[in-house]
């Protein structure tokens, strides 16, 4: 993922900042009140240097709490655009890298963020399984657990993006 774009607010960040609607954790609403229109992705993942970061900002795009800046890679790099040139649009979500590390790394940082330092013994294992099937299944346990202890929002969103980035078997 491109780290020169600049990340901003959308409506729905807004209002999850002032009414806290959505109930977001303590990582990723602070991460949402880093966003401030002017700070790219590599700025705000320097500001905040917690493992989790980086995924908490992929999922904070992905639910729509905050959005990359059409045409704003030109300016943050300090390229001037062409007069009448037209910005790219926005991706509408962002890549995921399927393979067994990348699901590994996911479930990990989400434990981490869901469970806290609880889940040191979980993530040893998740870090064992060395094909996609011992991985599904050790996963489908470690989402039990988070229904079990966060609740079935945050089991749910664990669910979506490990499946999004398991190998098929």
């Amino acid at each position: 993922m491109a780290d020169d774009g600049i990340y901003r607010k959308t409506e729905k960040g807004r209002t999850e900042i002032a009414t806290r609607a959505n109930r977001l954790g303590l990582r990723e609403r602070s991460m949402l009140i880093m966003v401030d229109d002017k700070t790219t992705r590599a700025g705000l993942l320097a500001r905040n240097s917690h493992p989790t970061s980086e995924g908490i900002l992929n999922n904070l795009l992905a639910d729509g709490y905050i959005e990359i800046v059409p045409g704003a890679q030109a300016a943050a790099s300090g390229t001037p655009t062409a007069p009448g040139a037209t910005a790219a649009p926005a991706a509408a979500a962002p890549e995921v890298e399927v393979s067994l590390v990348s699901a590994s790394r996911f479930a990990c940082r989400a434990l981490v963020t869901y469970l806290g330092p609880g889940a040191d013994d979980l993530t040893a294992l998740v870090e064992k399984c060395k094909t996609p099937e011992d991985l599904g299944a050790r996963l489908e346990k470690c989402r039990d657990v988070i229904q079990g202890m966060a609740g079935k929002k945050k089991a749910d969103e664990f669910w979506a993006g490990v499946s999004a980035r398991l190998p098929k078997a």
